[in-house]
């Protein structure tokens, strides 16, 4: 089999960069990375190609700024129908939301231009490939290659003039996860009263590939000791489905860390589909969607997200069953393409409350729930601005299984705290570090 390459317009970047070498050297890069994953998915047809041999096509494009799948696959003019299945056959699989630009998806195609492979790697250790079987339909498979994690403890104190993101950055933990230890611990400590030398311990588990390369991370604890705010500790909670929206931090009794929560939809969250302009999967048509979409099986509870009064019970060719409920604040909140609705017109709701049932309803490719959120002046904003939380505290099993977890990280931290400590020159952080798998 000859396979044809399409590639980028790479000469005229290379003169324009002609006297430039680290422009040179930055473009060599990229093309090696960009040779690389051709040659992954030539591996692929190789092994696919062995039941069903014909000639096919490689291309590929990335992801620009305001862009998902969809705009991806219609710029390398993928069929309607091929795009339509090629979105619905990889939504439940893998979080279309949080696809970041210059993220690169490849398909390839037959002579006729169907696609028969798409391939993305959101990161080197994880390929997503969907291929085409003979029914017609795309048919889903996950490659992970084996991850390094490892455990480390950041212990210091804030120095003069500091604050404890910047200290916790300035030592090259993720700025993400930097922020997420800052968020945590803002639930418990007024950061404007926190003092020079107040002390603080993180731990952290990190997962990399060939053991340099990072993939991915958590906060498994957080610890601040201040003169004024006092002690205080976080744990991470770890539910059995990894998708639940308990999975957060909590105090070793239990209680949320997070400010003012609304209440989370549903007991799993999967974005199938985010807030923003979009291309519908349906018309095929770009235009705005007004709130986010949740994968979820048909018949899971859907829950009010916070305390107020249904304003809307009903049903529309568009929404089918749809609720809306307005806040004490005036903004209102809907629940849409549900199966079915368990609440009227005029009935007070609590957050938390059992209001309907995911379905299909209405123009639906497959269960989910829609959520849109309007502010009180009337105009739709993204949900995903809106803080929210599935309990304000844990009980019962959850609780229980927390509480085994807290003596689990404690136990890791004296672990990784008897390792030998690495200093960071002109900083007062001390960080241990160990290799757990």
């Amino acid at each position: 089999m000859k396979l044809r390459l399409f590639a980028c317009c790479v000469l005229p970047l290379l003169f324009s960069a002609c006297f430039e070498s680290g422009k040179i050297e930055d473009l060599n890069e990229r093309i090696q990375a960009g040779k690389k994953e051709l040659s992954a998915l030539q591996r692929n047809l190789n092994s696919y190609q062995k039941t069903r041999p014909q000639p096919l096509s490689l291309l590929s494009d990335s992801v620009q700024a305001g862009e998902g799948l969809y705009q991806v696959l219609e710029r390398l003019k993928v069929k309607f129908n091929d795009k339509r299945s090629l979105v619905l056959a990889i939504q439940d699989s893998v979080e279309l939301s949080g696809l970041r630009v210059g993220q690169v998806f490849h398909v390839a195609q037959d002579s006729l231009g169907d696609v028969q492979i798409f391939r993305y790697s959101p990161n080197p250790a994880t390929v997503h490939l969907l291929f085409k079987n003979a029914q017609g339909s795309f048919e889903y498979k996950l490659v992970e290659k084996p991850l390094v994690k490892k455990q480390s403890v950041f212990e210091g104190r804030i120095p003069p003039g500091g604050t404890l993101h910047e200290t916790l950055h300035s030592v090259g933990i993720p700025l993400r996860m930097s922020g997420i230890v800052a968020g945590v611990l803002q639930c418990k400590i007024p950061f404007a009263s926190v003092q020079p030398n107040d002390r603080f311990r993180i731990m952290l588990e990190e997962s990399f590939y060939q053991d340099s390369i990072w993939i991915s991370g958590k906060v498994l604890y957080a610890e601040f000791d201040g003169r004024v705010v006092g002690h205080h500790e976080a744990f991470l909670y770890a539910d059995p489905d990894p998708k639940s929206t308990y999975n957060a931090h909590y105090t070793a009794s239990g209680e949320a860390l997070i400010f003012n929560g609304l209440r989370y939809p549903l007991d799993r969250l999967h974005v199938t589909s985010p807030f923003g302009m979009r291309i519908h999967p349906i018309t095929g048509q770009r235009k705005m969607h007004s709130g986010i979409d949740y994968g979820s099986p048909k018949g899971s509870p859907v829950y009010a997200v916070a305390k107020g009064k249904v304003i809307v019970s009903g049903y529309d060719q568009y929404s089918g069953n749809k609720i809306a409920i307005r806040h004490a604040d005036n903004s209102v909140s809907y629940y849409m393409h549900l199966n079915s609705r368990g609440v009227s017109v005029g009935q007070q709701v609590t957050g938390g409350q059992v209001i309907g049932r995911v379905g299909s309803t209405g123009r639906s490719t497959g269960p989910h729930l829609h959520l849109g959120f309007k502010n009180a002046q009337g105009k739709w904003i993204n949900p995903k601005s809106k803080t929210m939380i599935a309990t304000p505290k844990l009980q019962g099993e959850r609780l229980a299984r927390l509480t085994k977890q807290v003596e689990a990280i404690r136990g890791d931290l004296q672990r990784t705290e008897a390792e030998e400590p690495r200093e960071f020159e002109g900083s007062s952080v001390k960080v241990k570090q160990r290799r757990i798998h």
